[in-house]
């Protein structure tokens, strides 16, 4: 047993792989694309290591990529054989590895707080449980997640900046907005390295239509947040709202072509960054041309997935966009099939949106009336939400 640099014992080979440990998970809070390899040193310097383990099933969940969810089995079994000699807290860490992995991330959620509750400076539980709860709709449980341990956190800690951005962002979608922005601003002040934090700050700009200081926020700490993983497409992608803002469709448009769109990407956040750009755009009056059909095929490839309500509902809107109005159905189709929220609001909203683009105005508005108060619940930001309520507002006027 080692103890980590936030005082908290890690059952490991040698000091040396705790070490790799603490600067992989440093890396996974800055949203760093060398996460992938410092995890891989880790299991290198201790293949058994319980947390290795279970931080990899993590990433295989956060990533949703199918191929990585079929080879999760195996990584949740490696951490099971590795927890008998563990502490509790990873002991923990696995129990909550299992049930998301199971399908019950609710259940994995309380895990986290649980151990946030006799280990506040667990920065993987706290960041997990983050991520959770804004996937979840829960803003006032995100806020409250974070608040319950940041009096035990002090800006000499490793990673304190970073539990400052998360803060930032909580308090942006309680719509705390004054508090927000100081948050954001301190997080960047002790570390200008943190994506999530000017990310939080682009938040509080949008919701505020401060459009001109948003771009300037944005490409003024470009530097620091270009050399992140994919979650540089989602901070050009609120860069290209900011124009849209201020009317100029041609700029967001070439930020689409030049920044937001990535070809080779698949991942999730990605389709859902492109879908909702070229629908804004749409819904100005521009035409986006044949950009549709290269997200549409991406679409096509994760229509099985039923990743988050929220992704679903943007994958259905690319099918029905790019011609694949038949597959679209089917995805709604799925989503009924698989209940709870992906029936209930989801499957509504996703019909609103193949009907908007089917030209059927009085459906789109029925549809998304009928939903409109749980949106919340498919999880994202109000940010990102508000693509609905743009589209209800469209339809609303054609009708």
């Amino acid at each position: 047993m080692f103890n980590n640099q936030w005082g908290q014992g890690v059952t490991a080979a040698s000091d040396n792989a705790v070490k790799a440990l603490d600067e992989t998970l440093m890396s996974y809070l800055g949203l760093a694309r060398e996460t992938g390899d410092l995890l891989k040193k880790t299991l290198s310097a201790d293949a058994d290591m319980v947390m290795g383990h279970c931080l990899k099933g993590y990433f295989y969940l956060l990533m949703a990529s199918k191929p990585l969810l079929e080879r999760l089995p195996k990584v949740l079994a490696a951490a099971q054989a590795a927890a008998g000699a563990a502490s509790p807290r990873e002991q923990a860490h696995v129990g909550a590895l299992k049930l998301w992995a199971g399908g019950s991330e609710k259940a994995a959620v309380k895990v986290w707080e649980e151990i946030l509750a006799d280990n506040p400076h667990d920065v993987l539980a706290l960041r997990l449980a983050h991520h959770a709860y804004f996937y979840m709709g829960a803003a006032g449980s995100m806020l409250d997640s974070i608040e319950n341990v940041i009096g035990d956190w002090d800006k000499d800690m490793p990673g304190y900046g970073f539990t400052q951005g998360m803060r930032a962002f909580a308090l942006e979608e309680t719509g705390q907005y004054d508090d927000a922005e100081a948050a954001g601003r301190g997080a960047i002040d002790l570390n200008p390295d943190d994506p999530w934090a000017v990310h939080a700050i682009a938040h509080v700009m949008e919701m505020q239509n401060r459009y001109d200081e948003g771009i300037e926020w944005i490409t003024g700490l470009e530097p620091h947040w270009v050399a992140a993983n994919n979650f540089r497409y989602h901070l050009w992608w609120h860069r290209a709202l900011m124009h849209l803002g201020r009317g100029e469709l041609d700029q967001a448009l070439e930020l689409y072509d030049g920044s937001v769109h990535d070809p080779d990407s698949d991942e999730y956040l990605d389709l859902c960054n492109d879908a909702s750009l070229l629908i804004r755009l749409e819904l100005r009056g521009r035409d986006v041309g044949e950009r549709w059909q290269a997200v549409a095929e991406k679409a096509a490839k994760r229509t099985e997935d039923r990743i988050l309500p929220f992704v679903d509902c943007h994958f259905v809107a690319a099918l029905a966009a790019g011609g694949k109005i038949e597959q679209a159905h089917g995805m709604v189709d799925g989503m009924q099939a698989q209940g709870g929220i992906f029936a209930d609001v989801g499957a509504p909203v996703a019909k609103a949106l193949i009907a908007h683009r089917q030209g059927d105005s009085a459906d789109t508005v029925r549809l998304l009336e009928g939903v409109k108060d749980n949106i919340v619940t498919l999880g994202g930001s109000h940010a990102q939400r508000d693509l609905f309520n743009l589209v209800l507002k469209d339809a609303e006027g054609r009708a």
